[in-house]
């Protein structure tokens, strides 16, 4: 997904199906027991290469978002480690959530650097 590659999704289970669906990307999902799945995909595929530019963008937005789920996990990480254990140092003042994750690549820095507002902004849809 961070390098933004058009992607589809064929599911079995609730994996992919919640994967896409956060993207906004339902119309890309197909089922593996849908018994036309073989005329949907070519649809798909086709869509795939038409919307290749909105599903990029949509991309990305996921990206973002979930780099920043990830960041707010590892607070969450910290509290609940310093309530059980008090003697483990926790930072005191305002930290960024890239503080909480490892130092991102290139390509991952130039998503923030579009999407971050654009996430921001979406978070709640």
């Amino acid at each position: 997904m961070p390098g933004l590659v058009p992607s589809a999704g064929i599911t079995m289970d609730e994996r992919i199906r919640n994967l896409l669906r956060e993207r906004g990307h339902e119309q890309l999902l197909l089922t593996v027991d849908d018994p036309d799945l073989e005329m949907k995909l070519v649809t798909v595929m086709e869509r795939l290469v038409s919307d290749a530019d909105a599903i990029r963008d949509g991309i990305g937005r996921s990206v973002v978002r979930n780099l920043k789920t990830m960041a707010r996990m590892g607070v969450f990480l910290e509290r609940a480690v310093h309530q059980r254990y008090p003697e483990f140092p926790v930072r005191s003042g305002v930290h960024s959530w890239e503080e909480y994750l490892p130092p991102l690549t290139r390509n991952l820095d130039r998503l923030v650097e579009t999407y971050e507002g654009v996430a921001a902004a979406t978070a709640g849809d």
